[in-house]
């Protein structure tokens, strides 16, 4: 069995990377006013396309979500070392720009927010390039056609989304544009790009699979689009919409909690039947498809073949929260102490310079043969992330809280509670996504920001959202306008 798994992760890992080289060509530059983006279409593209072909133009935008702006360093940085469960990590002075972000002293120069900025715009520009090209081919099956290009907007709106949390109201770029007309892009409102995500994803829903056969997995479905639209809608606060949609996902979707929460985040629990949506990490031909995002957050100077970087460790306020509530089956499956040897039999050196480190982006010895991490998935939507959302819309729209809230609960080995209030969501929230990159704008979104993070330097009103890189707002001859406190 574990070999057929095998074969099918390596499968997917070149269906979803084989447009790789030309998303390269599209979006090479570092700075995203620089890039040329492509405004002519190949000029072959009269023939009739097979689903194959066709499918190369989506799957660069695929390959565009393991970048490092946009899976590794600067996300990692912006969405879970600002928050209260994580330090920064590795050394006192490995990365001055981190350490700004741990301790809140950021601002519009920071070159990780500036690499989100330019990763996030670079696979929105090949997306928009996928979507032009794709409705200009021609196809023997326009089915075909429409589903690719509902793959193209939820990647569209799964950046956006992510930018809108980030950095406030963006640019809303959804065509090709020359480097000069980007330039002349304003801002749109925060309410503005939401409704773009909404459009998007409501588009690409009636045209996505509600699945795919195994050797396709990673690509998204229905499932995830609907997902993604009720992840937006809990930004937004529009609590009946995310209680009806959830209820929807819940009642007649595929999804279950995976049985085990430890082997969840193992190789083995890759793309279960927990997984909504899921980023196919690899290192195979030597690491071409790696994603680093494991990599960066593995044990610094650990025995071969088991270290990384050390970055975003578990704090040690994050231990004592487990602690607290007897939450013993996700503290175990959380944090990885220095000192400790795995049930996989792989040993962390007591000397290893932080206390703890993510045991949910561990990797054990045997499938390192490139670097730490290299196979290990992103699971950016999870099952178990549906059920609490729905729990937390109940007690805002109305309807039943606990049944979904306790399906969570339960997996966790704890009790349930009969009549669970909105800070009891919050809390299992940050239990069961821990160094998953919700904290920090969970605090941000419920008003906790400032009472968890005041006293690591966050300061309310400016915080709330990272500052326009400033060789953005230069590039644009002042067009983009700064984020108040910046």
């Amino acid at each position: 069995m574990k070999q057929i798994l095998s074969y099918k992760k390596r499968f997917s890992i070149l269906l979803l990377a084989a447009g790789i080289t030309s998303a390269t060509l599209i979006v090479s530059c570092e700075k995203y006013l620089d890039v040329p983006i492509e405004s002519q279409l190949p000029s072959d593209y009269t023939k009739e396309l097979t689903p194959d072909e066709a499918f190369q133009y989506v799957s660069a935008a695929y390959g565009g979500m393991r970048k490092w702006g946009v899976s590794v360093f600067p996300y990692i940085g912006m969405f879970e070392v600002t928050s209260d469960d994580a330090d920064k990590g590795s050394t006192a002075d490995d990365s001055p720009t981190m350490l700004e972000l741990d301790k809140f002293q950021f601002d519009a120069n920071n070159d990780l927010i500036a690499s989100y900025w330019n990763d996030h715009y670079s696979v929105i520009s090949t997306c928009n390039y996928a979507i032009t090209t794709l409705k200009k081919l021609k196809f023997t099956d326009t089915t075909a056609r429409d589903q690719m290009v509902a793959e193209a907007k939820f990647i569209r709106a799964f950046m956006f989304l992510r930018m809108n949390i980030a950095y406030g109201g963006v640019p809303v770029v959804d065509t090709l544009q020359t480097v000069e007309g980007f330039a002349t892009v304003a801002r749109s409102t925060k309410e503005q790009v939401f409704a773009f995500i909404e459009k998007d994803l409501s588009e690409a829903i009636p045209f996505l699979p509600e699945a795919y056969s195994s050797d396709q997995v990673g690509r998204a479905t229905n499932w995830a689009a609907k997902a993604l639209l009720a992840r937006t809608y809990m930004f937004e606060e529009k609590w009946p919409e995310l209680k009806l949609i959830t209820d929807e996902i819940i009642g007649l979707g595929p999804f279950s909690l995976y049985p085990n929460y430890y082997r969840l985040f193992r190789i083995e629990g890759e793309s279960s039947f927990e997984s909504v949506f899921e980023i196919q990490n690899s290192s195979m031909n030597q690491g071409k498809y790696r994603c680093e995002y494991a990599f960066v957050q593995g044990p610094r100077n650990n025995f071969a073949q088991m270290q990384g970087w050390g970055f975003c460790v578990p704090s040690q306020k994050l231990v004592d929260f487990f602690t607290s509530r007897g939450d013993n089956i996700r503290k175990a499956a959380t944090v990885l102490p220095r000192g400790f040897r795995t049930a996989e039999g792989d040993s962390i050196n007591a000397g290893c310079p932080n206390p703890y480190y993510n045991f949910k982006a561990y990797t054990p010895k045997k499938y390192n043969t490139v670097d730490y991490g290299l196979d290990q998935n992103i699971r950016y939507i999870r099952y178990a992330e549906v059920l609490l959302m729905n729990a937390e819309a109940a007690l805002h729209a109305g309807g039943d809280a606990a049944t979904p809230f306790n399906e969570v609960r339960k997996r966790a080995g704890l009790t349930e509670l009969g009549s669970p209030t909105l800070q009891d969501v919050w809390d299992e929230r940050r239990a069961e996504f821990a160094m998953e990159e919700f904290r920090f704008f969970d605090l941000v979104r419920t008003g906790q920001a400032t009472a968890e993070l005041g006293s690591l330097g966050y300061i309310n009103g400016k915080n709330n959202l990272f500052p326009i890189p400033q060789t953005q707002i230069d590039l644009s001859n002042g067009v983009l306008l700064q984020n108040p406190g910046y």
